[in-house]
């Protein structure tokens, strides 16, 4: 049984080439050897052979190599976001050690959208009656659980993403955060570079887990220019990124995509943002569920079949 439980807050408050190095690693639980996980850098792929090993050439500056964790696992999530990347400067051996977790099948997806704390007094409201919410609705819940935040965590505010960390890690569960473009830095300019506080906190924005025999794949579709000048829509590695993925995904899974921006403008006749064509293309033929924060409003839309 899927259950996804959705949650809305509004406001509280009105690459040129690169050259390339071999790494190596594994993937565990315990002494358990994981198979067929699959491993990237944000651009190239790899999958663990029988023995839990891999090795593959990533880019010399790439800043995380991570892992898409499977079903019946969990990467620790203790320090309030679930640790299935590590940073690769520096490093050439991985080792990802994950938990295991219920493997019926079954599970639940508590998401939450826009909670933009502004300031210690907006987070202290967040930290209330939400948060009490948060932690029943997720002590009730059978089977797998995972929460989704999708996106404006804070309010221009990224000092206050630690303390939301600390303070998601009360629901109990791991809780998978997705970029807004409230969590950008304004004076930053560039959409890579205005994330850069982003991922030191929470890691890549671009990343996918399994729950059951689906997958979740978490997508940035803000493209940031600076001080709250964006474009919504798939900038060309994010779209490079899921094509790469979707190549190693069985044509039976069904799929969850978690964003911050809807995929059409359903305000604006319905109009596409940028890049929703390559992406459909690439995911079409799975059955797909967006699911995206945003607009502050409830809504239900089908955008085509299936």
């Amino acid at each position: 049984m899927k259950r996804l439980i959705i949650t809305l807050m509004a406001a509280l408050a009105v690459s040129g080439m690169a050259e390339a190095r071999k790494v190596s690693g594994k993937v565990i639980s315990g002494k358990e050897n994981l198979k067929d996980v699959i491993v990237t850098d944000g651009q190239h792929f790899t999958q663990t052979k029988k023995n839990g090993k891999f090795s593959f050439e990533i880019n010399d500056d790439a800043e995380f190599v991570y892992i898409v964790t499977p079903a019946g696992y969990a990467a620790d999530w203790s320090s309030g976001v679930p640790a299935f990347y590590q940073r690769a400067e520096g490093k050439d051996n991985f080792v990802f050690d994950l938990i295991k977790t219920d493997n019926s099948g079954d599970y639940s997806i508590i998401a939450v959208s826009d909670p933009q704390t502004k300031s210690k007094k907006h987070f202290s409201q967040f930290a209330g009656a939400p948060m009490t919410d948060l932690i029943e609705t997720a002590g009730q819940l059978e089977g797998a659980a995972v929460g989704i935040v999708l996106g404006d965590i804070c309010w221009d505010s990224l000092e206050l993403l630690e303390d939301y960390k600390n303070e998601i890690l009360r629901t109990g569960i791991p809780f998978y955060p997705v970029v807004g473009n409230h969590d950008h830095e304004l004076e930053a300019e560039g959409d890579l570079q205005s994330t850069a506080r982003y991922r030191k906190s929470l890691g890549p924005e671009n990343y996918a887990f399994f729950l059951g025999n689906d997958l979740v794949i978490v997508l940035d579709n803000i493209i940031y220019k600076t001080k709250k000048n964006y474009d919504e829509g798939y900038a060309p590695h994010v779209i490079k990124w899921v094509k790469g993925l979707e190549s190693l995904i069985p044509e039976t899974t069904d799929l969850y995509i978690a964003q911050h921006g809807t995929t059409r403008r359903w305000f604006e006749n319905n109009s596409k943002i940028i890049g929703t064509s390559d992406l459909l293309d690439i995911v079409r033929g799975h059955e797909v569920l967006f699911i995206s924060g945003h607009t502050h409003i409830c809504n239900n839309m089908d955008y085509e079949k299936g």
